[in-house]
């Protein structure tokens, strides 16, 4: 034995690395970053949340042939602008004009009078009647009728007939355009007493005896002058034309504030509107498209459109971010910090998925729906309750376990209702169906038990469709909900498909064992583990112990106890190539008893490279090859190391300890650390003699300080509090396998038959 002896060289150890080779080194970079898969998460599901501008609506004008039904997808309000209008001209009609009433006319224009009369008879020095013109300035005053005043000498009778019949004209109320009234108080107006402000509405009688100062006036002036005796008759037409000049309107159009009151009254009218319910059929087969049909179907363009701006974007990418965030926060907590990174880009990756098979889904479903016959089979709704929602959820149960799965499902319902127009019965039956697929899938580990997990979905969603039903009222009739159930149900069976086809490419892109592959593994029967029993069943057995040992040490720190017990079974595979060399499958003779320690050590150490191998021939999980690889570490095969440093003559150099360790690595997880220390264990426990919980309990403590002095644990982040639980649960477990027998009668097994 020399130096230059190098049993396990760097070529061997490549060997091994290129057997736990999974996935290309770029796409392992690609997932370690999983702020890359959360901004593309963001951006990718955000544009499939958005509804294209117009969307799969059809571009049919008023007198086109609907050549499919138009279910609406959701409820909708749309604008009515025809009947708007019509209601705004009904309260524009409604609205009576506004006349002002202003009393004063009649005072100012008495007064006036009586000033004309005044002046006249004010006299000068020289006794001459003048008019003070400056108090008579705003009459219009001819000189017939100043001269009928001083040649009364401004009598007090003709001034009070005067008066009288001023009096009398505005009683009767005066307008300017009698006709421009009648048309306007077709239905009466509003006399508002422009002194007072109070205002009454009167009828169309009620202003039949409005004079028109344009064309009724002097007539009506000359005939109440003809009543009073004191005018004489050569008076007559001066005086009528003097009254009828000197006479305004005391009845006055308000156009301003008509306006103002017709504009109120139109602007208190509410926007009418069309209601429509979802499901509701806009259009059949057949029939000609209507202009309302056609102002529906263009509103709707027209949401679609507004959901495409800008601001909507930007919202949905929000909606996005704020779950992506969550998940984040969230999903992070339930991964292990040596892969949490990729385990958070599988979440994503996933997302990006599941989401679009939701939106293609949808256009499957809606093209079904237009193509199908008769209003029940044509009905959008009847087909989303079959759309494969639980798929996503089953899919990262079996995968990522059912607490991810759980927010994984609330993320896709939110998507989901969004998609389908925000409808919140979407959103209950989403998220009902993905919680009940996590919850079925959760109970069952075998690939053979999914139809039972799609018919318990199918089953599930049938129940939430029916009480969804009750809850609304039932307002379908009965032959239609039958339909929605029997949907509904297939929606199980669809998702449990769905995640049949992607789990085993899953499982191969990301590197992940799923509980379902390992029970699978787990059968005693496959190749390996029968031949294993057959040729080598002392390391058979033993790998079963080891199963036993490292489930109960996975049980006690909350590691994969399924995983540490499949690996046992087939970490010591590789003895298969030589089993005769290890001691658990000698029947007497040692082959090693003519070989050198330094090729003992090779045949010993090559178990290691020739599992790897068997395991990659036989397409094994990438864990099941780490612990192949790793179940002894680096550690020193000391039997065959202590028996060359006797054999080798000290002036011939040095032993080199290297060259009789394990090529490692060294285990990096919780499993992989447990695995190696049960592998250590259970081939030590098989040296005691007589075991008993004392022996067994010292040879458990030795073994985990020796391991632990040796630093095969360091990469492990296996804690000393859990490492007491492992040695706790070890004990245990070998205690009731070496546990005693009391003699049975009549034999002494150790003497023989008595």
């Amino acid at each position: 034995m020399n130096k230059a002896s190098a049993p396990m060289g760097s070529s061997a150890v490549s060997r091994i690395q290129k057997g736990l080779d999974e996935r290309s080194s770029w796409w392992d970079r690609i997932l370690d970053v999983p702020w890359v898969w959360a901004a593309l998460t963001i951006l990718v599901c955000a544009a499939l949340l958005l509804p294209s501008a117009g969307g799969l609506l059809p571009d049919w004008a008023p007198g086109d042939v609907a050549v499919y039904d138009i279910l609406l997808p959701m409820d909708i309000t749309v604008p009515d602008p025809a009947a708007t209008e019509a209601m705004r001209v009904e309260a524009r009609e409604a609205v009576r004009p506004v006349y002002d009433y202003e009393p004063r006319q009649q005072v100012e224009t008495v007064n006036q009078i009586s000033a004309v009369f005044l002046a006249c008879r004010v006299v000068d020095t020289e006794g001459e009647v003048e008019l003070q013109w400056s108090t008579v300035a705003d009459l219009n005053l001819e000189e017939e009728m100043l001269s009928i005043i001083t040649g009364s000498e401004c009598s007090d009778e003709l001034e009070g007939a005067l008066i009288q019949v001023v009096g009398q004209l505005y009683q009767h109320r005066i307008v300017d355009d009698r006709r421009a009234l009648d048309r306007r108080a077709a239905k009466g107006l509003v006399l508002r007493n422009f002194g007072t402000g109070i205002e009454r509405e009167i009828g169309p009688a009620d202003v039949a005896g409005v004079i028109d100062v344009r064309t009724e006036l002097e007539d009506s002036v000359r005939a109440m002058l003809l009543e009073q005796a004191v005018v004489k008759r050569s008076w007559l037409r001066a005086s009528a034309r003097f009254l009828t000049n000197n006479l305004p309107p005391n009845l006055v159009y308000s156009r301003v504030e008509t306006v103002e009151r017709v504009r109120a009254a139109e602007d208190g009218v509410t926007s009418r509107s069309q209601v429509f319910s979802r499901g509701q059929i806009l259009v059949r087969r057949g029939d000609k498209v209507t202009f309302s049909v056609a102002r529906v179907l263009q509103y709707l363009k027209n949401q679609r459109q507004e959901v495409a701006t800008f601001a909507n974007q930007l919202g949905i990418v929000g909606l996005m971010f704020l779950i992506v965030v969550g998940w984040w926060r969230l999903v992070g907590h339930f991964f292990a910090a040596a892969d949490g990174r990729s385990r958070l880009s599988m979440v994503f990756i996933l997302m990006m998925l599941f989401a679009g098979i939701s939106r293609l889904g949808l256009f499957l479903v809606t093209a079904v729906a237009r193509n199908s016959l008769g209003p029940m089979m044509s009905d959008l709704d009847l087909y989303l309750w079959g759309l494969p929602f639980a798929a996503g959820a089953v899919t990262v149960t079996v995968v990522l376990g059912s607490q991810v799965a759980v927010l994984f499902a609330v993320g896709l319902a939110l998507m989901a209702s969004v998609m389908m127009g925000g409808d919140f019965t979407i959103l209950i039956f989403a998220l009902s169906s993905g919680v009940i697929g996590v919850v079925a899938s959760a109970h069952f580990k075998q690939r053979s038990a999914f139809g039972r997990v799609g018919v318990m979905i199918g089953l599930g969603n049938a129940a939430v469709v029916l009480v969804l039903a009750l809850w609304s009222g039932w307002p379908n009739p009965i032959e239609k909900v039958a339909l929605e159930l029997v949907a509904a149900f297939l929606g199980g069976p669809l998702s449990i498909g769905i995640a049949s086809i992607f789990l085993p490419m899953f499982e191969s892109l990301f590197g992940i064992t799923t509980d379902t592959r390992l029970l699978e593994l787990s059968n005693q029967n496959l190749p390996l583990l029968k031949r294993l029993s057959l040729e080598a069943p002392g390391t058979y057995q033993h790998s079963l112990a080891v199963g036993n040992l490292a489930e109960a040490g996975a049980d006690a720190v909350g590691a994969n106890s399924l995983l540490l017990r499949v690996c046992a079974y087939y970490h010591d595979v590789g003895k298969l190539v030589k089993p005769n060399y290890f001691v658990e499958n000698q029947q007497g003779e040692n082959p090693h008893d003519g070989l050198s320690p330094s090729m003992s050590a090779l045949v010993i150490q090559s178990h290691v490279k020739e599992g790897l191998k068997m395991a990659q021939d036989a397409k094994l999980p990438l864990a099941i090859r780490q612990s192949i690889a790793t179940h002894h570490g680096t550690k020193l095969i000391r039997y065959f190391f202590a028996k060359a440093k006797e054999m080798t003559d000290p002036g011939m150099g040095e032993v080199r300890e290297s060259d009789y360790r394990y090529p490692g690595p060294k285990p990096h997880t919780k499993e992989l650390g447990i695995l190696l220390l049960a592998d250590a264990v259970e081939a030590a426990a098989r040296t005691i003699e007589k075991p008993s919980p004392a022996k067994i309990q010292a040879m458990i403590s030795r073994i985990f300080s020796d391991t632990l002095e040796d630093g095969q644990l360091v990469d492990s982040d296996l804690t000393f509090s859990e490492l007491d639980k492992v040695a706790t649960a070890f004990l245990w477990v070998l205690r009731n396998m070496y546990h005693h027998r009391i003699d049975y009668p009549g034999f002494d097994f150790n003497k023989g038959k008595r």
